[in-house]
């Protein structure tokens, strides 16, 4: 049996449990109503395209639609496939529905499922490309919408709080899955975030400004200049007021401006998630 074929299968087996037994939709999907839900599907790269209706009031999910879908989401690199999550093609009907999209409109699947030896071959060359992906799992896809900004989609996505989403701007693409709710910031030439770049410089602002403050307190110069070079830019250190007459310096509390210095070098660092 060809690796083609015992997809097939596994994709037939699959399909008649779920038309058994999905007789009302999941939890994920609470925000689609219960009219017939139809999706357009395109894979760019062969020009292949799937319009079905694949869940009906009463009857649950459709197994044949479902399998036509499982065809398309296919690794066009091994031609292997698996059944694709259900919720997962919910999740790209809802934003579709949100960004205002016509029912008609082709959703354009660039990455649907991978197989292990495809997924690990990307992940040498592409650190975007995460070692256990939900692409694995038939839970992910990349995708895009013509005529809708990637930005759009992925602020629509964050908005809907089920999943995880990414925005890939250097490719125009989304990516979706129905693993838990996150996101994170693609490492190929993509910006970063900007709420996360704005939360990271306001704690670096606030823990650079306190160290400053403990040396200006303690009056030590060289705890000053480790403290600007500690920072993103420098900071000079403000003139010294002349001593009144008599009066000694107060001894630098050196102990509170090391504690200051390490929470400024040992600021978080955003760590990936599953892609």
């Amino acid at each position: 049996m060809t690796g083609r074929a015992f997809g097939v299968l596994a994709v037939l087996t699959v399909a008649t449990q779920l038309g058994g037994c999905a007789t009302a939709p999941p939890l994920e999907s609470a925000k689609l109503d219960g009219s017939p839900r139809s999706v357009v599907l395109h894979h760019p790269a062969s020009g292949e395209s799937v319009s079905v209706t694949y869940w009906r009031p009463g009857d649950g999910y459709d197994p044949a639609a479902m399998r036509e879908i499982s065809v398309l989401f296919r690794d066009r690199r091994s031609d292997e496939e698996i059944p694709i999550d259900p919720a997962l093609v919910d999740m790209l009907v809802e934003l579709r529905q949100r960004v205002g999209a016509a029912p008609e409109s082709p959703i354009r699947i660039t990455s649907g499922y991978r197989s292990g030896a495809t997924n690990a071959s990307l992940a040498r060359s592409n650190p975007n490309v995460a070692e256990n992906s939900y692409h694995l799992r038939g839970q992910a896809a990349d995708f895009s919408i013509a005529g809708v900004p990637p930005a759009r989609l992925a602020e629509e996505a964050a908005a809907m709080q089920r999943g995880g989403y990414a925005m890939y701007a250097h490719t125009g693409h989304v990516h979706v899955d129905t693993g838990p709710f996150r996101t994170w910031t693609p490492k190929t030439g993509e910006p970063r975030a900007p709420q996360i770049l704005e939360a990271q410089a306001r704690a670096r602002a606030k823990a650079q400004a306190q160290a400053l403050a403990l040396a200006q307190k303690a009056g030590n110069a060289k705890a000053r200049v480790q403290v600007a070079d500690a920072g993103s830019k420098p900071i000079k250190a403000p003139a010294k007021a002349p001593a009144a007459p008599g009066a000694k310096a107060p001894p630098p509390d050196l102990a509170r401006v090391r504690v200051a210095l390490a929470q400024i070098k040992e600021m978080p660092v955003q760590k990936p998630a599953k892609r």
